[in-house]
């Protein structure tokens, strides 16, 4: 069978990028635990979880070190394994077919397990990887330099068109008067959320679910945030076809571009953390602008720092890189199978822990998790040679079963 059609075999795999897209699984995990627990609307009317010392703490870790790191660490791979597709000569439309099923899937995750999916953004959103196959590196990157500057010069903009609005009394009350109508809302949607996944009626869950899904979409779309995606799938991109991922001096350049990514993160992050307590989500002051500003810059930064310590560490740690390389290796089935053990254990058809977990329990029930997630990957791979999902969509792309 030629090499453009059929499955990659394991002899013709990055093991490196398998360890950190194993990794950033883990990542995932950590800053979506929470999440599981409680609605989205949470986020914009101040997060009524448990809150002591542990949780404090726990919060604190997560958003310096997880929180906005990992999908887009996430997206990088992603972009990295499209462009490794293309370059090895599969036509434009299976990668398309490829995405389409991908989305399909997504959208099969929303509607049985939760609203926090990304496969549906990056089935469709991967498109753009097609749209520019032949676009030179360069280019690639100005491309996504413009994309990431789309969500600080757009919250720039709306906070100074909120500050001459709130100029006058008139103005200044009028923008009081719909914020509040915006909490009193989604305060009503917080309450409704928590009853339906409290519940057992399965029904009104996919309802609730969908309608989460799409308030974090218009969020994302409004402030410019959801186009991190493409900027980091472009960046992949630009990575893969300048031999960042596979290239000779890859090493060097991978230790060049941390000793400039981590001290910048560090920055970014602690600025980020610091200013989370100090911005209300509905405002649109300077605050939020710095606090959007930070998350970006602390998110791209953080995905690289990533990206290069946890290839050049899992270069000589032999048995660790294969842990992670066979969580990577089923990374479809296990980010699915996050959602599946971690709803069973949030909503009332399962254990029923919904509104009742906070930041500490949540994390430490996701990171036991991974550690299954390890040793079920190593014994699987032992005995099969794809995950249930991967097996799945590759026979969706390929209209045949995988050999």
């Amino acid at each position: 069978m030629p090499a453009i059609d059929r499955p990659t075999k394991p002899g013709e795999r990055l093991i490196t990028l398998d360890a950190v897209r194993g990794f950033a699984l883990l990542g995932i995990l950590v800053v979506n635990a929470t999440l599981f627990f409680w609605p989205s609307y949470g986020l914009a009317v101040g997060e009524p979880r448990p809150v002591g010392p542990l949780d404090a703490a726990a919060a604190w870790l997560m958003r310096f070190a997880f929180e906005g790191k990992f999908f887009t660490l996430f997206s990088l791979l992603f972009g990295i394994g499209v462009s490794m597709q293309l370059a090895r000569g599969w036509p434009a439309r299976r990668v398309v077919r490829r995405l389409a099923w991908l989305a399909l899937i997504g959208a099969a995750h929303v509607t049985l397990l939760w609203f926090g999916d990304i496969l549906l953004y990056y089935g469709l959103i991967g498109l753009v990887l097609v749209a520019a196959r032949k676009a030179p590196p360069r280019r690639l990157v100005t491309w996504s330099m413009l994309l990431l500057l789309v969500p600080i010069v757009l919250t720039l903009g709306l906070s100074g068109l909120t500050q001459v609005a709130a100029g006058t009394p008139e103005g200044a009350a009028a923008l009081e008067q719909g914020l509040a109508e915006t909490r009193a809302d989604m305060q009503r949607d917080f309450a409704a959320s928590m009853a339906t996944f409290q519940g057992r009626d399965l029904g009104a869950m996919i309802t609730a679910r969908w309608g989460e899904y799409g308030f974090v979409l218009i969020g994302t779309l409004l402030n410019g945030m959801l186009l991190m995606i493409p900027a980091m799938f472009l960046l992949g991109a630009a990575a893969w076809r300048s031999g960042w991922v596979d290239g000779a001096g890859r090493e060097d350049r991978w230790r060049a571009l941390l000793r400039v990514s981590l001290p910048i993160a560090v920055v970014a992050n602690l600025v980020y953390v610091l200013s989370h307590a100090r911005v209300d989500a509905l405002s649109l002051d300077l605050g939020a602008v710095l606090h959007v500003a930070s998350y970006v810059v602390g998110g791209v930064s953080g995905a690289l720092s990533y990206a290069c310590g946890g290839a050049l560490l899992l270069q000589h740690g032999r048995a660790l890189t294969r842990a992670f390389a066979n969580v990577g290796r089923l990374a479809l089935s296990n980010y699915l199978l996050q959602s599946l053990v971690m709803t069973t254990l949030a909503l009332g058809y399962g254990f029923g822990l919904y509104g009742r977990v906070g930041h500490a329990s949540a994390i430490a029930l996701g990171l036991l998790l991974f550690l299954a997630q390890l040793a079920l990957s190593a014994a699987y791979l032992r005995r099969f040679r794809f995950g249930p999902v991967e097996w799945l969509w590759r026979a969706l792309t390929y209209g045949r079963t995988p050999g």
